[in-house]
């Protein structure tokens, strides 16, 4: 099985970040760490701006998820599968994404109502004072409207499916170059026509989707609403609802599908050092816009209504619906530019794993090297319903090690760390012990069996092949997980050492890394390992003077961080 090992990777990193900085968010108490500011170490406060930018990344995993549906179809355009059948199978498909997300924001996820469950009875086990908890299907009743990640992933399946077969459908899109100047259009367009989506909305139900506060107009409750409120409620959650609508995150979708294409069109066509300087200036471009942009609103609030509401607005960055005036306050297109800071560092990862990956013929170690990663991201979906999970984590390490209040009760960090080290393990091992019946009884099994049945010419290719239909679900471990057939854009071997190609990239690595120090410690490694083949030149002298410069510099000021408070500085 051909696979891209950067797309693999990602997806996995991006649901194991989520699942770190959602046991943060659960266990960590913000408001008793900054009750003193006079003794809140510096790395906190720098932990307080790096974490909530960081759970508003779920742009990332949009675009890297359109990445692979969109290497997906261009295969199955590539072995001459009309355009119409591909459309078809996107939509069934996103269709059944799409019922599977509401069952997990309504029942099955964290949130839903197992979640809620597992939360409060672990909540009454660390505090017999509190009554015991029963089943209630409340959740259900009215959560599956939440438009999250999953939600807008499945509209943009739909929607990205229909619009790439009808273009793929023309001749003059034959020329990869020509789509991917068209998706940059499309995106523009989408960021245009969001406030018009939005204001559609409110004309719609006024005041959608917030009301006196809360967003119970996006969530009609079973029993009580009329069926024709819940058809308008289902086609305006992704125009305009709440917290991730298709507008304007349709446009991050139409990013991903211009990688996707990117790393699936014909050598003769793929522009490769045009497209990384494009996508790195504009990741760039987009970042700074964003940022400038963020201070503005978050400075503006802290100016007209104290600090108190300034930092609870950037808390609240990964509330993508949250950044308007009617929200949160954001007095100025706040929505803009929080799309921008986000989803431009967005690009600027992705850009910068495919350069250090498919670009560099490294796919095959940096793919068989990440697997406990992409295990992660094998079962997204799973993994990301089965989040309650990681409240078995918080008790067992407040309640029974610590013999603390299980919930958001840890004003330090060791209890946290502890925390999120043992979640990550009761996932990795569950997951672990999971492949070896290849995911059976997952939610991407279901979403394939299901499918299986749906789709005539992939229930025909089945039987073809000897595969009973029982076992249509099953995921390939062994073909995607263990030993997938790496694909590299550049090989090893069209890397020019004898200019120091390897050690000149370490060293704009290492600039990178002043920055962002992730780049430093990479850049490091690479000229390292260049020694071998550049050592000894001045290009790669270089190099290990500023990616050694680079990591001592982030080094100095961790270190300092940890110790110094502003009760020091008087």
């Amino acid at each position: 099985m051909k696979r891209f090992a950067s797309v693999d990777f990602m997806r996995g990193l991006a649901i194991l970040l989520m699942l770190v900085l959602h046991m943060i968010m659960h266990t960590l108490n913000v408001d008793a760490m900054t009750a003193d500011l006079s003794k809140v170490r510096l790395i906190e406060f720098v932990m307080m701006v790096i974490l909530p930018f960081g759970g508003g990344m779920a742009g990332f995993f949009l675009m890297v998820s359109a990445m692979g549906n969109t290497v997906s179809m261009e295969n199955e355009f590539n072995l001459n599968t009309p355009a119409r059948s591909v459309a078809g199978r996107q939509v069934a498909g996103g269709l059944i994404l799409l019922f599977f997300a509401m069952l997990v924001e309504g029942v099955i996820g964290y949130h839903g109502d197992i979640g809620v469950f597992v939360h409060k009875s672990l909540m009454a086990a660390s505090d017999p004072s509190l009554a015991p908890v029963t089943w209630s299907w409340d959740h259900s009743l009215w959560r599956f409207n939440h438009f999250e990640t999953i939600h807008t992933i499945a509209w943009c399946i739909i929607l990205n499916g229909i619009i790439h077969s009808a273009l793929s459908a023309r001749e003059k899109y034959r020329d990869k170059n020509k789509m991917i100047e068209t998706y940059i259009y499309l995106a523009v367009g989408v960021l245009v026509l969001t406030p018009l989506m939005w204001g559609l909305a409110k004309l719609l139900i006024p005041g959608f989707p917030v009301s006196e506060g809360n967003f119970t107009l996006s969530y009609p409750r079973i029993g009580e609403a009329s069926l024709g409120r819940f058809i308008l409620v289902f086609f305006l959650q992704p125009l305009a609802g709440h917290p991730e609508p298709v507008f304007p995150y349709l446009a991050a979708s139409f990013v991903g599908t211009i990688f996707g294409l990117f790393l699936t069109m014909p050598k003769e066509q793929r522009r490769t050092d045009r497209f990384v300087r494009a996508a790195l200036r504009i990741g760039i471009v987009m970042y700074l816009i964003g940022l400038a942009g963020v201070l503005f609103n978050v400075l503006s609030v802290v100016n007209t209504q104290g600090f108190d509401q300034g930092l609870n607005l950037y808390m609240n960055i990964w509330d993508h619906r949250g950044w308007t005036q009617d929200i949160f306050g954001t007095p100025f297109l706040g929505w803009y530019f929080q799309f921008m800071l986000l989803n431009g560092f967005g690009v600027l990862v992705i850009m910068s794993v495919i350069r250090l990956v498919e670009l560099r013929g490294k796919a095959t170690p940096f793919g068989n090297g990440t697997r406990f990663v992409r295990r992660f991201g094998f079962v997204a979906f799973t993994t990301y319903s089965m989040q309650y999970l990681y409240f078995i984590a918080m008790f067992i390490t407040l309640d029974r090690i610590f013999g603390m209040p299980y919930g958001r009760n840890v004003g330090f960090w060791p209890q946290a760390a502890l925390a999120i080290v043992l979640g990550i393990g009761i996932f990795a091992v569950l997951l672990w012990l999971w492949e070896k019946i290849r995911f059976a009884g997952s939610l991407e099994w279901a979403v394939k069996q299901i499918n299986y049945f749906l789709n005539r010419e992939r229930r025909i290719k089945l039987k073809e092949q000897g595969v009973k239909w029982y076992r249509a679900g099953l995921m390939n471990v062994r073909g995607a997980l263990y030993s997938p057939e790496w694909i590299d854009l550049v090989p090893e071997k069209g890397i020019d050492h004898k200019a120091g190609e390897e050690s000149r990239l370490a060293k704009k690595l290492a600039w990178a890394g002043f920055v962002f120090p992730p780049y430093a410690f990479v850049g490091y490694v690479i000229a390292r390992r260049a020694a071998a083949k550049e050592g000894g030149s001045p290009e790669h002298r270089k190099a290990l003077a500023w990616t050694g410069a680079s990591v001592l510099f982030f080094l100095t000021w961790l270190t300092a961080f940890f110790i110094l408070t502003p009760a020091m500085f008087g």
